[in-house]
């Protein structure tokens, strides 16, 4: 038996709202006057996006999601020692407020409708932070199967219950910075403070449509966070890994690369699916089933049923939290969910 401190205890009287009284609530929409603008199908998506000054947090008075601080969503592994609040789950007025109906929502959610997302090629640039001396390096070899493993994911071939995505990843560049000081980060706070603000502020490339990746030594039992599409600040964009769960890697049962695949699902706007635990909204998505909120999270046991409702826990979704050979899927909803994000922030941010 592995028992474990719960690294969750605690955390919705630990997240703050975060919205302004002036801004509209709704479950994806940005006001009706700034429309996304829709890639080209077929085309790589490339948006772009001018930075605003690298340590303040910036939050747009056009979007309407639950603000969270700007590196904010991980994945912890089981037994972690990790006992802050978790950043990606957020409180149950978050959630409610933002799926609230509103006619910005209303008329976004037609513009969405109109205009399918079609194959969008995200660029990706990997950062590896390594010691003055070289430790924590990873392979460009190692790097490049973590691309792999991202393109067999989110192209539904993980399983056969598992939904293709408009997604795919391309490596445009990888660079190594070996800074002592920059190596071992502890996980952000809720307000957003953090060891990346300076890497991620001296390293980042690209704009809100392209993806970077930061590898490095994380502290607490974190496997990796991330930022979601609506709430961060441009340099502070991006997915932070553990450098020992890309492929490869010396964590035992997070070594096959999903901890990417998990990262970026909340990079492109999932919440995890035991979000709210067994009450409504869960994770704004319709097709995954209620999740209790418990040490059940890390469980692969397909049997689970902790909030005796229709489906059982869906323990095999990318966004649970089982172990790298327990994942395997994303469903048809969290498809829509992630090509509705994608248009409405990050298509929309160039």
């Amino acid at each position: 038996m592995i028992t474990f401190r719960h690294p969750r205890a605690g955390r919705a009287a630990r997240v703050a709202l975060g919205l302004a009284a002036a801004l509209s609530t709704t479950a994806l929409g940005v006001a009706a006057a700034a429309p996304a603008a829709v890639p080209t199908a077929g085309g790589a998506a490339r948006p772009t996006a001018s930075a605003p000054a690298p340590d303040v947090r910036v939050v747009a008075a056009t979007h309407d999601e639950p603000c969270l601080a700007a590196s904010s969503a991980q994945r912890v592994r089981v037994g972690s020692a990790s006992d802050g609040a978790d950043p990606n789950t957020l409180s149950l007025g978050q959630t409610e407020q933002a799926q609230d109906a509103s006619a910005a929502r209303t008329q976004q959610r037609r513009v969405s409708a109109q205009h399918k997302l079609g194959k969008t090629t995200i660029p990706v640039y990997v950062h590896v932070i390594t010691t003055a001396s070289g430790k924590g390096d990873v392979s460009t070899e190692r790097i490049e199967k973590q691309i792999s493993v991202l393109n067999k994911a989110y192209a539904g071939k993980t399983s056969k219950s598992s939904k293709k995505t408009p997604f795919r990843f391309e490596l445009e560049a990888v660079d190594r910075t070996a800074r002592s000081d920059w190596y071992s980060w502890a996980p952000p706070t809720d307000t957003g403070v953090g060891d990346d603000v300076a890497p991620k502020t001296a390293l980042h490339r690209g704009g809100f449509g392209d993806l970077n990746l930061y590898v490095a030594a994380l502290e607490d039992g974190v496997l990796g966070y991330s930022s979601f599409p609506w709430d961060t600040t441009l340099p502070r964009d991006g997915v932070v890994l553990l450098n020992s769960a890309l492929p490869g890697g010396s964590a035992k049962g997070y070594d096959k690369g999903d901890t990417a695949t998990h990262e970026v699902g909340h990079w492109l706007g999932l919440l995890h699916t035991f979000q709210n635990g067994c009450a409504k909204p869960g994770d704004l998505v319709s097709d995954t089933p209620y999740q209790a909120d418990g040490d059940n999270i890390f469980s692969c046991s397909s049997k689970l049923n902790t909030c005796r409702s229709k489906g059982k826990d869906p323990v095999h979704n990318f966004m649970s939290y089982g172990d790298d050979k327990c994942l395997s899927r994303f469903t048809k909803g969290q498809v829509s969910r992630m090509s509705q994000t994608w248009q409405l922030y990050r298509a929309a941010a160039g």
